[in-house]
């Protein structure tokens, strides 16, 4: 999103706080510290982590009339894409107004308008890693923890525009007030 011109960095934050979520989060605020630009709380969004949740959340949010980020990471791509809907709903365009970042890259994100841009997990390769882990506690007595990382791989889509030089909508105008 930086190095697409976006300094003001949101997080669409599940309001149900697993250890994936938490790691994110920190990812998110470490990202922005790297990059020199303040966290900023009112640019956090917490939402449901269903896709309807989410959507309803981010209409409530909205009615409050926010001053909104240029741009959000979602903890995944649910949440994104409930918070996408709500976006469009209220008139604010994906990603002319607000571009999104979503976690998982679900099928959806392809079908979606405007695809939705997202970090890939190669989950086959983790359960596969999961299964000869556990075979190997089973078969050879093995119980030495272990932790073990994988990357995930960026999957641009639609979803986030390039602010390098244009001139970006405000919140305001795209509902419609001043």
């Amino acid at each position: 999103m930086v190095e697409k011109g976006h300094r003001r960095l949101g997080y669409l934050r599940g309001d149900f706080r697993i250890k994936a979520f938490k790691l994110r989060e920190a990812g998110y605020r470490a990202a922005l510290a790297e990059q020199g630009i303040p966290y900023d709380p009112g640019y956090t969004v917490t939402v449901s982590t269903t896709m309807d949740g989410a959507y309803r959340d981010m209409l409530a949010y909205l009615k409050k009339k926010p001053g909104l980020a240029d741009a959000y990471f979602a903890d995944n791509d649910m949440i994104a894409l409930g918070c996408m809907k709500a976006l469009q709903e209220c008139g604010i365009q994906i990603p002319g107004d607000v571009s999104l970042i979503g976690f998982d890259d679900l099928p959806f994100c392809d079908i979606v308008s405007p695809g939705l841009t997202s970090l890939r997990v190669p989950k086959q390769e983790l359960g596969q890693m999961a299964v000869r882990r556990l075979l190997d506690i089973v078969e050879e007595g093995m119980d030495t923890k272990t932790q073990t990382l994988v990357s995930t791989r960026f999957v641009e889509r639609d979803s986030v525009s390039d602010a390098n030089g244009s001139d970006t909508i405000q919140y305001g105008a795209a509902m419609g007030s001043s």
